[in-house]
């Protein structure tokens, strides 16, 4: 039968908020990938990625506006496709519940990494819609740094999380949503608010007073991805290149890096 991933969040905002989020390049920019192409409606395409030549596409085989979105990507031949849908369902008084629910994964050892770096990431994922429809998504500017690292997982969060990367000062270290943080980075920089999702070995958001600060850190065979999302609200596009290129050049420093695209 194979396995699934499904998750909820309730979302301070109307289904055709969250429609937008979930349907529109503006929407799902916001939260998702940076490069976005949608071609709307059955039988259309949502593109994302996070630098070029990297982008995937799913096809849209499910378009029930405000209700019910259902994308699927093709695997390799004889594979199962990927699937991921989402269910809206208003909760009334300006409340929406968005059910997530992602399918195609057989019970075989080839999809364990797969499976678990959707498992892991979704929750951030989730969160950052949340707050981009409860920001209204006109106001927020997604950045995002995306990197390819030599070292496996564990030595890379180490390293990021470390007193030479984020944590000169303070630490990040068994933290649970809704705990207060203060942290100072190598170079100086001051990062504090509250944890909303931190699960220790390569995915967290971070809250703070007008952005959020969001860590994927993801296994590729024995190296890592590291993508860092910084959602900007009410931030112009000057000041967010401004903050793409510094943190970009941040990590570039912390993993010993050459520039590369995606900041």
């Amino acid at each position: 039968m194979g396995r699934q991933y499904e998750k909820k969040i309730e979302i301070a905002g109307s289904p055709e908020q969250v429609w937008e989020a979930l349907s529109t390049a503006d929407g799902i920019a916001s939260w998702f990938a940076p490069i976005v192409k949608v071609k709307p409606g059955l039988g259309g395409t949502i593109s994302g990625g996070w630098a070029e030549g990297m982008e995937g596409t799913q096809e849209i085989v499910i378009w029930e506006p405000g209700k019910h979105l259902r994308l699927t990507m093709d695997r390799a031949p004889g594979k199962p496709p990927n699937v991921v849908e989402y269910f809206i369902e208003s909760q009334g008084g300006g409340t929406t519940v968005l059910r997530l629910v992602q399918s195609g994964f057989e019970d075989t050892a080839d999809f364990d990494n797969e499976f678990n770096s959707y498992a892991g990431a979704w929750p951030v994922f989730l969160l950052m819609l949340k707050a981009s429809v409860e920001h209204g998504i006109a106001g927020v500017r997604n950045v995002a740094v995306f990197r390819m690292l030599n070292e496996p997982r564990p030595a890379a969060w180490k390293k990021l999380t470390g007193p030479d990367g984020l944590c000169a000062e303070g630490s990040l270290e068994n933290l649970q949503a809704g705990a207060a943080f203060r942290i100072r980075t190598s170079e100086g920089e001051l990062l504090e608010g509250k944890v909303r999702h931190l699960d220790g070995v390569g995915c967290g958001m971070l809250e703070l007073a007008n952005s959020t600060f969001c860590i994927f850190c993801e296994k590729a065979g024995d190296k890592s991805m590291l993508t860092l999302h910084l959602q900007l609200f009410g931030a112009s596009a000057e000041k967010a290149k401004e903050v793409g290129d510094r943190w970009g050049g941040l990590v570039d420093r912390w993993f010993g890096l050459s520039a590369q695209a995606g900041a």
